[in-house]
């Protein structure tokens, strides 16, 4: 008999063939494309299994698959898979009597979550131990493509066992979890005993390309290959003299990537065997750094004493300049007393010039009566002459003393104005020495401060100890005009608030699921969320955080809400593309919105309430008419949106679009689109500031930027702000901050103006960080993180954003003032001691030698 091979292959294979020449020629000779299944084809491979097995499908619910399947090519494997997932529910449930509908399709997520969600209870149902290791084998297994999608690679359980740190047992569980008959997402197949020589791969690419988790893993192992492969290569280049050690912000990147992957040899040698080398250069450029740093400290302690010697010879020039001053005063005072000696010489001159014309007229009289007696006159011409002479010189001798006294004048007022600019001159220094010495101690005392908060995180227990340090830290900053909600003063008070106090830190517990969505009423403290439980509740910050009033139940998740401009109506999307509408004022009648079919993502009102913007999975973005209850599509069917938001005056939305990309339009006008230049970054968040045209932006690698939608202009450059994606982002305009959260597990509040300022960090979140939402005085910040165990509904916290409320009422928490001893060790012997809460009083004293 003959024997026929058939071989199937997928074409984007095929240029893998070229390599073997027997392979080709038979390809070349014999071949047949299969063409693209057509809808037609597909309903046959839904319907078809069902009806063999007797059952019954719901034409909705093959149309709902059908139109999710579209014209892509690589469905039929997801395709399959749901299919398998809704038929085991539908049998779960007993009701064969019914057909399986669209409800028993939606529980199992659909054809974008069901392996998702397959997966993910896999993988809930190992030990932490075994999370980790599935971890490990998960990344060694799939890696990033050069078209930077995830690919297959391959591993024996030797390989992967060494680079997990396990035992192959230990690996043998994991795997048996994927592999078994109703999961199939690993290979070999589960009646394959496994070996250390046993490959371990994934079935089908489509598990990396819908199961989220997997994905971000996919993500956070190639990061980690090339922040090895560049630390590699670095070492290399450092080690033939061509490069130098790194330096921030590179070191602390590789140092973050040390402490957080924690890589081995093993796992190395499959991207560089140099693991050594690069880890040597590593530690190298660490340690030089570090020398550096400390070097730097004694540069600045340096400074501060050449500052301060500054400021002493400051004050000593400014006691000389006012010696100086003294001395142009005397000087003023001869030069006051010349003129007047002057002044009397000049009075005596006039007098004698008065006795000289007198003796003149004498003499003329003497010459008359010589005239009539010749003896006489000749003796009286004589004397006369004579006398004339004398007058004349002292004349003379008047005139000079009065030019004299005019000299001295002039020398004395030209000494006066000198002693007087002196005496400026000393002033001026003297105000500059002054500023310069307050300078340099408010610099000191700011410094003081923030070493304070630092040292108020150390001595963990000692609660007056901590409290006090971090409220005179907070004193100091005040005092000497530090920044206002400076990130280190923060981090002490809020780590005494959360410990010891009750105000500002608030778990509000009352869902029984995973709470997915915040909404503020505007102008109030109060805010509403939705969960997996289907419950709506409303809470107050200020209450009790036990105190809580559910508003309403339903069957399903609500994923979205959004409260109308005037708190009179909810809107509340659910998983099943359902928006309600539910009042919050008694004589109203609830109802209901269709027109998504796919899960609800985005809901915003408009300014004055009348109308309603959806944004689904399905890529539609709707605008209601809450008075007809009528939609129309605002966009260009070309283009899917998944989520939305309208800026305040309404007159621009933005969305981002199936790829990831920020597009922006006039919601009257979806003609004039405009896409923000982002490159290929993917953004997954995006807000607009309130009463702006300013748009926030967050991408899946951490990197917050704003954008001027009117201008189309960036307003601020991307700040590197997380190592996860940017998974929520909000505005608080009464303090000019923006907050970020990320699936790193941190919350960040950032100054809206300066990014460069230290933002506040909150790094004491359980899991991701789902999403934030600024209370609408400013004053606190909600935020809900996912839950750590199927259990558990995750945690929603209430935080205080600025400093200011966290020093507001703080002595209340404490029992003393600081001691004169632990004020000298904390603030300094050289600081005059002061009560830092003024309505208690120390209770140690030790007297300082």
């Amino acid at each position: 008999n003959n024997i026929f091979f058939i071989l199937t292959m997928r074409s984007d294979f095929i240029g893998e063939c070229a390599h073997y020449q027997g392979l080709t020629q038979l390809i070349n000779d014999s071949n047949y494309l299969i063409p693209h299944m057509t809808r037609e084809n597909y309903s046959e491979v839904i319907t078809g299994p069902v009806n063999y097995m007797g059952a019954k499908i719901e034409n909705e619910l093959i149309a709902a698959i059908l139109d999710e399947v579209g014209d892509r090519t690589d469905q039929l494997p997801v395709l399959q898979h749901v299919l398998m997932r809704t038929w085991s529910y539908w049998q779960q449930a007993g009701l064969y009597e019914r057909p399986l509908g669209i409800s028993d399709y939606d529980s199992v997520g659909r054809m974008a979550n069901a392996m998702s969600r397959h997966a993910d209870e896999a993988f809930e149902e190992l030990s932490p131990r075994g999370k980790t290791i599935c971890e490990v084998m998960f990344k060694t297994i799939t890696e990033k493509g050069s078209d930077n999608k995830g690919v297959r690679r391959p591993t024996d359980v030797k390989t992967i066992a060494a680079i997990a740190l396990c035992s192959e047992d230990e690996l043998f569980e994991v795997v048996d979890k994927f592999r078994v008959p109703s999961r199939s997402f690993i290979t070999p197949r589960i009646d394959h005993l496994l070996s250390s020589g046993s490959v371990i791969d994934i079935s089908h690419e489509s598990l990396m390309r819908l199961w989220d988790r997997l994905k971000l893993w996919v993500d956070e192992e190639a990061s980690s290959v090339q922040m090895y492969l560049r630390l590699s290569e670095a070492s290399a280049m450092y080690q033939k003299g061509k490069a130098g050690l790194w330096r921030p912000p590179d070191l602390q990147l590789a140092i973050n990537w040390r402490e957080k992957n924690q890589p081995t040899v093993r796992w190395a040698e499959r991207y560089n065997p140099a693991f050594e080398r690069a880890m040597v250069y590593l530690a190298t450029s660490e340690k030089e750094f570090q020398a550096e740093e400390e070097n730097k400290i004694r540069m600045q302690k340096r400074q501060l004493k050449r500052s301060r010697l500054t400021a002493i010879i400051l004050g000593i020039a400014a006691i000389v300049s006012i010696g100086f001053m003294l001395f142009a005063f005397m000087k003023k005072l001869d030069a006051d007393k010349q003129t007047i000696l002057a002044e009397k010489r000049r009075v005596e001159t006039e007098r004698q010039k008065v006795r000289a014309d007198s003796a003149a007229v004498v003499a003329y009289e003497k010459q008359l009566l010589a005239d009539s007696t010749a003896v006489i006159a000749r003796d009286n011409e004589y004397e006369a002459l004579r006398q004339k002479e004398l007058a004349f010189n002292q004349q003379r001798r008047a005139e000079l003393s009065a030019t004299e006294a005019e000299r001295q004048a002039e020398i004395a007022k030209i000494q006066s104005d000198s002693a007087r600019r002196a005496s400026i001159r000393a002033e001026q220094n003297e105000a500059i020495a002054i500023i310069e010495k307050e300078r340099a101690f408010s610099l000191r005392m700011l410094a003081v401060g923030k070493q304070m908060s630092v040292k108020s995180l150390q001595v963990e227990g000692q609660k007056d100890l901590q409290t006090l340090l971090a409220y005179q830290a907070y004193i100091f900053n005040k005092r000497y005009k530090g920044t206002p909600n400076d990130a280190d003063i923060y981090a002490g008070l809020y780590n005494a608030d959360k410990n010891y106090g009750d105000e500002n830190y608030k778990v509000f517990k009352g869902h029984q699921g995973e709470i997915k969505s915040i909404a503020f009423v505007p102008g109030k403290n109060e805010f509403y969320t939705s969960g997996q439980d289907g419950r709506i509740i409303r809470w107050v910050i200020d209450d009790n955080t036990e105190n809580f009033q559910i508003v309403y139940t339903g069957n399903t998740s609500i994923e979205v809400l959004a409260v109308s401009p005037d708190a009179s109506w909810i809107a509340a999307g659910d998983d099943n593309a359902n928006i309600r509408l539910i009042p919050l004022t008694s004589g109203i009648m609830a109802f209901d919105l269709k027109g998504h079919s796919g899960k609800l993502r985005s809901l915003v009102f408009s300014n004055d309430g009348n109308y309603l913007y959806s944004a689904a999975l399905d890529g539609k973005v709707l605008k209601w008419d809450l008075t007809a209850r009528t939609s129309r599509n605002i966009i260009n069917d070309t283009v899917r949106i998944t989520s939305i938001d309208v800026s305040s005056r309404g007159r621009y939305m933005a969305g981002i679009n199936e790829n990831g990309k920020v597009l922006i339009w006039d919601p009257e006008n979806a003609g004039n689109v405009f896409q923000i230049p982002v490159g290929d970054r993917i953004i997954n968040t995006l807000r607009f500031e309130p009463s702006t045209n300013v748009l926030a932006l967050g991408d899946l690698n951490g990197f917050i930027e704003l954008w001027d939608v009117e201008k189309r202009e960036k307003v601020s450059e991307g700040v590197k702000g997380h190592n996860a994606r940017v998974s929520a982002i909000s505005f608080n305009p009464a303090y000019n901050q923006i907050a970020s959260a990320s699936w790193d597990k941190t919350i960040k509040i950032w100054n809206r103006d300066d990014f460069t300022e230290p933002p506040i960090g909150f790094n004491d979140n359980d899991d991701h960080v789902l999403t934030i939402q600024f209370s609408s005085s400013g004053d606190a910040l909600v935020s809900v993180t996912r839950p750590v165990s199927a259990e558990s509904p995750g945690e929603m916290v209430s935080r205080a954003t600025h400093a200011d409320i966290l020093a507001d009422n703080i002595c209340l928490l404490v029992t003393r003032n600081l001691t004169d001893l632990e004020w000298s060790v904390y603030v300094g012997k050289d600081i005059e001691w002061e009560k830092t809460c003024g309505n208690v009083s120390p209770t140690i004293k030790v007297e300082r030698r």
